[in-house]
């Protein structure tokens, strides 16, 4: 049994301004960093086989932070950057702010994983690139005799996709657990933990289990993210709040 930690980036720059700030810009702010260290403290015992960050600055920072923290895992040299992880490109959208965002989303009718923004990235397109990396995943997986645990460092609107995209295609993946509610997006640095079968019969879907969904008790401590703020004070992001936070 192998198992794979899907995890958000820490706080960034853009998250603190509510401002989709360019990626080489958008680094993590003084809360997004103690959140990656606070996480990595939390993980220090697991020995990580292998680490994947998307190629945004925000995302890698992170990485390099959780395994700074670690006793199991001595070097930050495993990091593989994977654009295929990387967050959702948003077209005309990017570097607007997050209410300009939810404003037009709402306009669109308020379904954001079917809403192409212009120029920007369809479902389709983002669901193809994560087909890729998980099936580098599963090569990683299904090699050798050894169990796996592999770290993901990525975006939350990436993993609403990938959730939809596992569930829709259960002739590939199954899960044994899944609950409605684990589709909510996640908090900065929080993150799934799945337990994942090696595939044993190519004609059969390979099995996943949830054993945490949004964990956050590394969280405790720090005060309330500025994007749950802004909600509270504007109702018509409430209905967009899961899509916004990326």
């Amino acid at each position: 049994m192998s198992h794979i930690y899907f995890v958000r980036h820490g706080e960034s720059i853009g998250n603190q301004l509510l401002d989709n700030l360019s990626p080489d810009e958008n680094i993590l702010s003084e809360r997004g960093r103690l959140q990656a260290n606070k996480l990595g403290i939390h993980l220090r015992n697991v020995t990580f086989t292998h680490v994947f960050a998307s190629p945004y600055v925000r995302a890698v920072s992170t990485a390099q932070h959780i395994l700074s923290e670690s006793k199991a895992t001595y070097s930050d040299d495993i990091i593989v950057v994977d654009p295929d992880i990387r967050e959702r490109n948003l077209g005309i959208y990017e570097q607007k702010t997050t209410t300009e965002l939810a404003q037009a989303l709402l306009k669109s009718g308020g379904d954001y994983l079917d809403w192409t923004p212009e120029g920007g990235e369809t479902r389709l397109d983002v669901e193809r690139r994560l087909e890729s990396f998980l099936q580098k995943i599963g090569m990683i997986l299904d090699s050798g005799l050894e169990s796996k645990t592999i770290l993901v460092v990525t975006h939350s609107v990436v993993m609403v996709h990938l959730w939809h995209y596992l569930l829709r295609c259960d002739r590939k993946y199954r899960f044994k657990n899944w609950k409605p509610e684990f589709m909510k997006v996640c908090k900065n640095t929080s993150y799934f933990l799945l337990a994942v079968e090696k595939l044993q019969d190519e004609t059969q879907p390979r099995e996943l289990e949830v054993v945490v969904a949004h964990g956050n008790d590394h969280l405790k401590t720090l005060q309330q993210d500025v994007f749950s703020d802004l909600v509270k004070g504007d109702k018509s992001l409430k209905s967009v709040a899961n899509c916004m936070q990326q």
